[in-house]
């Protein structure tokens, strides 16, 4: 259904799926100025509305809800609804149209400024909010939708924090190194997320949980723990360095003393 009182920023026809979740559309609008409210409406799928910045009345099934930014709402696939702004509260909104498996109902949730700011630097990664701008979505941004999609799904209860999901995301990260055949830990943090599926902060947080370090401090724990490898089997420090991703051995020394308090000869010797 097109809705004439909102003009699309950009929007972005989709098909990805995780399972039985599928994603169909992904669109920022913004409201046009002359109009101050959009018609009672429904969809025959789930959309997902958060909105960042303006304020109104969102009708939800006959409920009145108040809109400021941060306010995130899910709406359920029938459910009947509508938009009134406040007077100068013009609405810059995300609309996510989304297949969810099993029954659901509406909910909406008021995210935490910090998760807020999060979901914007991912948006400004996807593509800047530049007037009538309308562009597909690049290869590698999946991710970035997807790691959107699970911050509102938690928000609104669709999906519990299970510490096993952070658990499944270590073991997708190490999955990464294991990749590469050579040079693999020099992968930069970006990379990484991107490879993982994950905005390089929603990374860090998954990781923060479970491990308790963050995405960098968690990759220059690989990179240690393969040198420490590489040294056992008796590798040189030049060899070490370079299958560590390091192209200078002197820095690669002083990388290692810097982390463990010895050399990586001293601690070769020590560790036999």
């Amino acid at each position: 259904m097109k809705l004439r009182n909102l003009r699309p920023l950009y929007a972005h026809s989709l098909d990805i799926r995780v399972g039985k979740l599928r994603v169909m559309r992904f669109a920022l609008n913004r409201h046009l100025p002359e109009k101050g409210w959009v018609e009672t409406h429904h969809h025959s799928h789930g959309q997902f509305l958060l909105y960042l910045t303006g304020s109104g009345t969102q009708w939800v099934g006959g409920r009145k809800e108040a809109v400021q930014a941060g306010r995130v709402f899910y709406l359920a696939p029938g459910c009947e609804h509508a938009f009134v702004e406040d007077e100068g509260g013009k609405p810059l909104c995300l609309a996510l149209d989304v297949s969810v498996p099993g029954e659901t109902k509406s909910a909406q949730a008021l995210l935490a400024q910090g998760e807020l700011n999060e979901l914007r630097r991912a948006l400004a990664e996807l593509r800047s909010w530049s007037e009538g701008e309308a562009a597909q979505v690049r290869p590698g941004e999946a991710g970035a939708v997807l790691m959107v999609l699970d911050v509102l799904m938690r928000a609104v209860g669709l999906l519990a924090e299970r510490r096993g999901t952070e658990g499944a995301v270590v073991r997708r990260a190490q999955a990464v190194f294991a990749e590469n055949e050579s040079g693999s830990d020099s992968i930069p943090v970006a990379k990484l997320a991107q490879r993982v599926g994950y905005h390089p902060d929603h990374l860090t947080r998954l990781l923060k949980k479970e491990t308790g370090m963050t995405a960098g401090q968690w990759r220059a724990a690989q990179r240690l723990k393969r040198a420490q490898t590489e040294l056992k089997a008796g590798g040189t420090v030049a060899e070490v360095a370079e299958r560590s991703g390091f192209g200078d051995a002197n820095y690669f020394a002083r990388w290692f003393k810097r982390h463990t308090g010895n050399t990586p000869q001293g601690w070769r010797a020590r560790s036999q």
